[in-house]
């Protein structure tokens, strides 16, 4: 999922981007597996949501940070690389969210 976010932003230092492919992958997992959980526990979609943020908070955090840090490295100010992470992790979770909702009504239709 950020994977191309990361390899689009990874033109830093080898160990930076290492530790960013890091992150990226345990957000990913963290995200694909409370999903499914949520899924499987027929969770309205605004639960799921929350159930994510909760869950998967420290995951988000730490790609959050080596994103930015990658993002600077290129030249970016904080507040550019901020809000380019802003909005690409917003229209990433809302293809979890219409993801989510098109398996959920399949699961219950």
């Amino acid at each position: 999922m950020f994977t191309t976010i990361i390899l689009a932003t990874a033109l830093g230092s080898s160990a930076l981007v290492e530790e960013a492919d890091r992150h990226n992958l345990a957000y990913t997992q963290c995200l694909f597996e409370e999903v499914r959980e949520a899924r499987a526990q027929s969770l309205p979609t605004a639960a799921m949501l929350d159930r994510v943020e909760s869950l998967c908070r420290a995951q988000r955090l730490a790609l959050e940070e080596v994103t930015l840090a990658v993002s600077q490295e290129r030249g970016e100010s904080p507040a550019q690389a901020q809000a380019n992470w802003n909005r690409v992790h917003a229209n990433s979770i809302e293809a979890v969210r219409r993801a989510y909702e098109l398996r959920l009504a399949e699961q219950q239709g």
